[in-house]
This record gives C-alpha cells, structure tokens and sequence, in this order.
C-alpha cells in the first residue's frame, strides 16, 4: 500500500492537481454548472407532464403538448446558455469583462449555426447538439478577445466615460476579427465540403465523447477516477465531471427528446446517472458507511460521526464521513469506498440494459435523498427498489473492512483509557 501510495502522489496526484485548476476545464464546469437550476426546472414539468403512475399519466396526456413548452425552452437552450456562461467564466478567471466575452460569443454561435431551408434558427443545434461547438466557440472567442487586449488592439475611451460604453468599444475590434473568422471558416467549410462548423466538431469532439462517455466502460472508468481522487482528498466528481459534464447532459438531453416523442430512451449513463445513483449519501455509497457506523459500530469515535453525520448522508452530503472517519489515506476504507459504487455502478447500469427498471431522464437536485431520486429520475417506481437494494449491497461490501477498522479504532480508544487510569497518572507524575 505504500508502494502504491507513493506512486500515487509522485505520478497521479500533480496531474490532477493541475486538472482541478486548470483554467479552461473550471470554466466549462462552471458554465454547465450555471444551466443547472433551468434544467432542474424542466425537468419538474416533464414529471408532471409524464408522472411515474401510469393512471396518472393518462390522465395528463392531453396536457403535456403545454407542459412540455418549459421543457423545451429549458433542455433546448443547453448550447445557447452555456456558450454564453462559459466564455464569462472564462473572461473572468482572466480579470477580463464577461459581460462582453459572453455576447460575442453568442454572436460567433449563431454565426456558425446553419438556417433552416426557411431561414429559420434551428433549435435543435441551440439545445444539446449545439452544446459541444459552443464549448468550442467560448473558449475561442475569449482568446481571441485577450489576446487583442494584450496587444493593445483595442479602443480606447477618455477617462469619464461610462463604463457600459467604454466596454462595448473595446469589445469591437477584437468582437469584429473573431466573427469575421468564425464566418470565414463557415463559409469555406459550406462551399468546398457542404460542411457547417456545427457538424465538423459533431464529426470530430461531440460523436466520438458521446460514445465513448455513455458507455458501459467510459462511466465505470470515471467512477473508478472519482473516487481514486476522493482518496487521496481531491474532490474527484468535481476534476472529472470538468471534463464528462457536457457529454453526460448531452447525453440526457436525447434522452428527454427520445421520452417526449414516445420513444425507447437510448442511453443508461447520463447526468441522472452519473450524479445520482452510484452515490447515494454521496461519494463512495457514504449512505451505506454512515448507516453502519450507527447500526454498528463500537468505537465511539465511528458511533459518534454515524450519529453526526446520518442527515447529511441522507441528502447526499459525504464529506463529514470522507474526512471524519476518515476515508482520505486510510487503506482499510479506501478498498471498499472504490468497490461499493463500483459494483453499484455495475448492478444499475445492467438492471437498466435488460429492463428491469426505467433508465433515467429526469435532472434532480443531487441533495435528493433516497429512494424518492431514483423514482424521479427515472419514473418508475422500481427504480426506487433498486436504489435501496444498492444500499443493502454497498453495506455488505463495506461491512467486513469496517469491522476491522472499528475493531482497530476500539482498541485504541480502550488503551487510551487505560492510560488514563488515576493509577497510571499518578506514576507519571
């Protein structure tokens, strides 16, 4: 183990480090981060448009035509939103005005969004077939923008004048050359290959990630990152979501389109998915650890944190247990808080694969305690089932490294007392 741990710190840790900093990977994550209340949002209407009891489905049936109207301007605005709020997080990391980084690279987005035979916007690409050219697009556009502001290729305004308008100047040259170019791409990609910039990174980024970040392999491998980092104290779903998030919203996105035209919902592993069911009570299945420090546990150190912690645990809040058993280097915990999701992971992805329980759609709020969230996730009350039978099976993986642990933690706790007899104290001084 220490072997391993050396390895660990000396090879794996600085890259992650710098993965969790890095400048363009925040900003992404922010930005999708930002899209979250409205996908929320819809998500409450497209359950009540589409309730998990199928009486009650029928009966709103000739009322989800209007229901779904939220649902549309929330999930088919993914790309539009998040060019916008990604370009601003990334202005501002670089101290540069994201108001104006935002805009132009709106601009630059519909510059590069194919019209309809109509003329029409197409909101199928300003949704989550959009999402990955306007990570594309914000990231361009802001540098672009700063490197026009390091040149000092800008306009500048007399002292005195407001900043909304000294801000629109500066914002011209450098808003001027970036739609110029992405218009230029554009056009030379639609005369010499019939191509849009839109299907080009379709093509190259968004179909080849999708693939590969909605299959079986792709969310074991992320699991299996997530929780190495949570290991070693690094919030892992925070550095690996920086870089799956887009490919898992998109990923639901064609789920909730696919659930919306009466269709079979094509993949399993999504947000909902990623976000929800392999941790329940947080990273690690914490619910199931929690659960067995009260149920339990001996030491009054494990006792103590069950009882402490058992609420946050419910609505998915793990840190209390990670850094207070602790979780982070404690190679008797670290084993079965990498297995219980995994196997987790495992047993929901196949039970959803095979039919058993509805593969999920529905975007909650992480802080949604179990069994309510895989019902709602997946609006089917078996999910419910599932997700507590997960439980069962976290607690039977946790349980025999736990035992040991809090044997451990019981003879500690007993020799420390000893040492604290009037006996022993009185010898010592």
């Amino acid at each position: 183990m220490e072997r391993f741990n050396s390895f660990m710190e000396r090879y794996f840790m600085p890259v992650a480090g710098k993965l969790a900093e890095q400048r363009h990977l925040k900003a992404i994550r922010d930005g999708i981060i930002a899209i979250m209340p409205l996908l929320i949002i819809g998500s409450i209407f497209l359950i009540i448009s589409s309730p998990p009891v199928p009486s009650w489905a029928e009966y709103m049936k000739p009322y989800a035509p209007t229901l779904n109207i939220p649902v549309n301007a929330t999930f088919g605005l993914l790309g539009l939103i998040a060019v916008f709020s990604i370009a601003y997080n990334l202005a501002k990391s670089y101290g540069m005005d994201g108001l104006s980084a935002g805009v132009l690279s709106i601009a630059a987005f519909f510059v590069a969004t194919p019209m309809t035979e109509e003329g029409n916007i197409p909101l199928n690409l300003m949704g989550s077939e959009g999402l990955f050219i306007a990570i594309v697009l914000a990231i361009f556009t802001v540098e672009v923008y700063r490197l026009f502001e390091r040149k000092n290729i800008i306009i500048r305004m007399p002292d005195g004048v407001p900043p909304s308008v000294w801000r629109a100047f500066t914002a011209l040259i450098p808003g001027a050359v970036i739609v110029f170019i992405v218009w230029g791409v554009d056009v030379i990609l639609k005369t010499s290959l019939d191509l849009s910039l839109h299907g080009v990174v379709a093509a190259l980024l968004r179909e080849p990630l999708q693939m590969v970040g909605g299959s079986f392999w792709g969310a074991m491998v992320a699991i299996i990152l997530i929780h190495l980092l949570w290991s070693f104290g690094i919030h892992g779903i925070s550095v690996v979501a920086s870089i799956m998030a887009p490919i898992w919203y998109s990923l639901t996105d064609q789920n909730v389109a696919a659930h919306q035209a009466g269709e079979a919902l094509p993949h399993v592993v999504g947000q909902p998915f990623m976000a929800i069911w392999w941790a329940v009570g947080g990273s690690g299945m914490a619910l199931a650890l929690t659960i067995l420090f009260v149920w339990r546990a001996r030491s009054k150190h494990l006792k103590g944190l069950g009882r402490g912690s058992i609420w946050a645990s419910m609505f998915n809040i793990s840190e209390p247990v990670i850094f207070g058993a602790p979780v982070v280097m404690n190679p008797l915990l670290v084993i079965p808080f990498i297995l219980a999701p995994l196997a987790v992971g495992m047993i929901t992805y196949f039970s959803m694969t095979l039919g058993f329980v509805g593969k999920p759609y529905v975007i909650v709020p992480w802080t949604t305690p179990p069994p309510f969230s895989g019902i709602l996730t997946t609006g089917d009350w078996r999910g419910g089932v599932l997700m507590m039978i997960n439980i069962f099976v976290a607690m039977a993986i946790y349980y025999p490294f736990f035992r040991l642990y809090d044997k451990q933690l019981l003879a500690e706790e007993s020799e420390t007392k000893s040492d604290e007899t009037p006996e022993k104290m009185m010898k010592a001084k």
